[in-house]
């Protein structure tokens, strides 16, 4: 295939998806505003700084590069608490951008988009597990903002000649093997960046709940190494023909 457009391309979860491009001699073209991405994970790659809602930017990009085959949409906000406290950015940059971005496609004949979602917007089952099967009910403005998203990107699936795949996923963690990228905030908000903070500064790290149905009450949290996500985005860029074949864009995939 030609090269690859990633947005949110010098973030945690975007520069690791282009390193396993890079590993197999596909080349990203990787855009990000730089608002929590870091420049320095783009070193060494096509790189292009603004807003995914630039339309005569990403027409610049795909005049610059025409053989893009696919775009990865990885740019996005994506703090829960964050999003509770200030709903309109994350509506604005998660749902609004996403819609602009996707026409920006559509303009430049860029037919195939595969999209950074989250398995967040599940309802958990009784046993408060989630699967691809589980009813959708996100519970808070980030989730229902990517789930918006996914609602507006099948919409324009089944309209005009744009074929999505919606990855879902929660809790990444981990770095690039060769450890070329990583996480960008020096003081990550999830489980494992508080325990550290904790573990810096000789607190206690409280856990939350101690009567769940588990060996020893506490919860179970599952998390996803971020390699194994950037394998995914790889996978199904390089298979997207084979998942949704050309003429078949009014069924955008989940999972």
């Amino acid at each position: 295939m030609g090269k690859i457009l990633i947005t949110g391309g010098a973030g945690f979860i975007g520069s690791t998806i282009a390193s396993v491009f890079v590993e197999r001699d596909i080349t990203p073209v990787v855009l990000d505003s730089l608002v929590t991405g870091r420049r320095e994970f783009a070193d060494g790659r096509i790189f292009y700084r603004g807003d995914v809602g630039d339309g005569a930017l990403i027409d610049q990009i795909f005049l610059d590069h025409p053989d893009i085959a696919a775009a990865v949409h990885c740019a996005a906000l994506i703090v829960v608490p964050e999003s509770m406290a200030d709903p309109l950015r994350y509506y604005q940059v998660n749902l609004s951008k996403t819609i602009e971005f996707a026409g920006h496609l559509v303009r430049n004949g860029c037919d195939r988009m595969i999209f950074a979602s989250t398995a967040g917007m599940y309802r958990p089952e009784d046993d408060l597990s989630v699967r691809e099967t589980s009813p959708l009910e996100p519970q808070n403005p980030y989730t229902r903002s990517k789930m918006m998203a996914e609602t507006a990107l099948a919409d324009f699936a089944a309209a005009y000649r744009l074929r999505v795949i919606s990855l879902r996923y929660l809790n990444p963690i981990g770095a690039d093997p060769q450890l070329r990228t990583g996480l960008q905030h020096r003081k990550p908000t999830h489980a494992l960046g508080k325990m550290i903070e904790c573990y810096e500064n000789g607190e206690p790290f409280t856990i939350t709940g101690v009567d769940w149905p588990t060996r020893d009450g506490t919860a179970v949290r599952d998390y996803i190494h971020v390699w194994d996500i950037a394998r995914a985005f790889y996978e199904a860029a390089v298979r997207f023909d084979s998942i949704i074949p050309p003429g078949d864009s009014d069924r955008p995939s989940g999972g």
